[in-house]
Formats: structure tokens, C-alpha cells, sequence
């Protein structure tokens, strides 16, 4: 622990001066001392435990770059913030990553002051009907009212739907996720659409009988899911891009929490870069040589994070499909640590 407390006042030391001259987000999270990351508190993404800290998928990833930058996971501060203004916090500094629900597309890459740096999820929208509706396919509800967030991917893509299909659905539009589900629970529409992860996640944890809502089978989009960072700063954009390919090489590697001191160098530059024992892995973006270490160390692989927020036995558990590594049948394919 002492150990812990050691590192992150020196990688806090690095970016004192430099935030002071206004630099970067490097030297601006340094000298908060913390790492800020927008959250929108869907289960099993993000939440906050009995113990009062926040806990989640997303919530992982924040700590993992709060122990590549700062050297310690609990250094995060998470705030809930909606998807209408969250890009606006991202850009304006306000927080430092923008996670939850936010899917990356073309016009939130350039006209936002926002960049997405990597996917962490892949998606896509769906829906969500009464049992007691009979339901099963999105085809037989032509005429159902259907709520959905506005100001998102959601809602477009749903307007496209309807018009494509010539289908005289009712968009009933709410300007939260809280108050489009308490809409859904209140059977003030038929239908309710999201992206699939997030349907299930509030399947398993609102409904009082998760029987009574059905997910249907249709899926209407690709909505690819990852941390956004302010434009322009590319040093900070590079550092959160690559710790999310740390936790996916690593697993690809085989490397996890529990094995990753053993490695040693055996003159394999991808796991010495993992292990630590390159000297000059991460300096050009003012890192140490131990930042990947660490966040597998204290954070975990990707299937670690995965599995200890959205795996099996976990209140909202899914499939890992297409967000598996290309090796096993998935879309992740992580570029090489070189």
C-alpha cells in the first residue's frame, strides 16, 4: 500500500508544474489527482455498490487509466452525466473520459470536440416488449408506441426504421433513461428501444418479474461503445486508446492478474512491454515502463473485466459474442504493443 501511495505522488509530481501552464489532460489529471469519468449508470456498466464507490464495466476502464497515469485504481472520480450533455463535458473539460452508452459515430468524431479512442463494447439497438403484449418479433408491433431517449443514436435510427419500413409506430420521446423506463414500467408505451446491453441490464434489475419483459430477437443497428476524450490533445487520446489494447493483447497473451509477475524476459518484446522490462515503453507519452503492469495487475485483462461485471453469475450476465477476441469467434482484434 505504501508502495501504491509512493508511485502515484510521483506520477502526480510529473504533471504539477506543466498543469499549472494549462498543458494537457495528462498534466491537468495529475494535478487534480484524479482521473474524471462521465458515467450514465446502466447496471452491470456502472452503478454504485453498498459501500458507497462506484463499481461497473465502464467504471473499470476509468480505474485502468487511473492506474496507468496516477498509479492507483481508486483515483477516479465518476459522474453521472446524460448522453445530451456529455460530450459537451468531455470537450469543455469538465471530465477527462466520457463513458456509457456512447456510441461512436462519424459526426460525434469531428463536430463535438470529441474523439472516441477505442471500442469497448460492441452493440446494437433493440427492443424490449410486455410479454403479456404477445410480441416476438419487432415486424408484429407496426403499431405500438415506442419510448426512447432523445438527443441519441436511439432515437435517429428509430425514426429511420419506422419511415424505411412505412410502419405508423409512435415515438414517445423522454430526455433521460430514467424517465424513459419509468415511462416503459408504467406501460405508457408498448415498446421500449436501447441498446441491447442496455435493455438487459434493466431487465435483470427493474423489473419486479424480469419474465414479464421479452427482448426481442431484432437488432436495427451497429452501435460500437467506447471512452471519448476531448479533441486535440493527442498525447491523452493515445494514452486511453492503448490501455484499453493493454487489457485485450494481454488476454490474447494469456497474461492476467494472477500470472503477470511471473513473466519474465524471455525476449519477447510484446510481453516484455507487458511485464515492465522495457525501460522505455511509454515515456514519449510521459508514462513509466510499469503502466501496462499495473493496469493488468490491479485492473485485470479483458475477460477479467468482462467476466467480473457482465459475466456468468453476475446479476447482469451476457454473452460474450462478438465482443470476444477474433480468436474466439469475436470482433476484437487488437494491434501489436510495439
Amino acid at each position: 500500500m505504501l508502495g501504491k501511495m509512493v508511485l502515484a505522488s510521483a506520477l502526480l509530481a510529473l504533471g504539477a508544474a506543466s498543469a499549472q501552464a494549462g498543458e494537457d489532460v495528462l498534466a491537468r489529471v495529475r494535478h487534480n489527482g484524479q482521473v474524471r469519468c462521465a458515467v450514465d449508470m446502466t447496471p452491470g456498466f456502472s452503478q454504485i455498490a453498498s459501500n458507497g464507490e462506484a463499481t461497473g464495466f465502464d467504471v473499470d476502464f476509468c480505474r485502468a487509466v487511473a492506474v496507468a497515469t496516477l498509479g492507483d485504481p481508486s483515483l477516479i472520480a465518476t459522474q453521472r452525466i446524460s448522453s445530451a450533455n456529455k460530450y459537451k463535458a468531455v470537450s469543455s473539460g469538465e471530465v477527462d473520459v466520457g463513458l456509457g452508452m456512447s456510441t461512436w459515430t462519424m459526426s460525434r468524431d469531428y463536430a463535438l470536440g470529441t474523439h472516441f479512442t477505442a471500442v469497448i463494447f460492441n452493440d446494437g439497438q433493440g427492443f424490449l416488449a410486455w410479454k403479456d403484449s404477445g410480441t416476438k418479433r419487432l415486424a408484429e408491433a407496426k403499431g405500438a408506441s415506442v419510448c426512447a431517449q432523445s438527443q441519441t443514436t436511439s432515437i435517429d435510427t428509430l425514426k429511420s426504421t419506422i419511415a424505411r419500413n412505412g410502419w405508423a409506430m409512435t415515438v414517445v420521446e423522454l430526455p433521460s433513461s430514467e424517465e424513459k423506463w419509468n415511462a416503459f414500467s408504467a406501460r405508457k408505451c408498448t415498446l421500449v428501444t436501447g441498446d441491447r446491453s442496455e435493455l438487459a441490464a434493466r431487465r435483470a434489475t427493474m423489473a419486479s418479474d424480469p419474465g414479464r419483459w421479452v427482448l426481442l430477437p431484432d437488432t436495427i443497428s451497429r452501435e460500437p461503445l467506447g471512452p471519448m476524450v476531448t479533441a486535440g490533445d493527442e498525447r491523452w487520446f493515445t494514452i486511453v486508446r492503448w490501455v484499453v489494447q493493454v487489457t485485450m493483447i494481454a488476454e490474447a497473451r494469456g497474461v492476467t492478474s494472477a500470472n503477470i509477475d511471473a513473466l519474465v524476459d524471455g525476449g519477447d518484446s510484446e510481453l516484455a512491454r507487458l511485464a515492465g522490462h522495457d525501460p522505455d515503453f511509454g515515456k514519449d507519452l510521459g508514462l513509466d515502463p510499469q503502466w501496462a503492469k499495473r493496469v493488468i495487475r490491479q485492473v485485470g485483462n479483458y475477460a477479467e473485466i468482462y467476466n467480473r461485471n457482465l459475466g456468468p453469475g453476475m446479476p447482469v450476465s451476457l454473452e460474450r459474442g462478438q465482443n470476444a477476441l477474433w480468436s474466439d469467434g469475436g470482433l476484437f482484434y487488437p494491434p501489436p504493443l510495439r
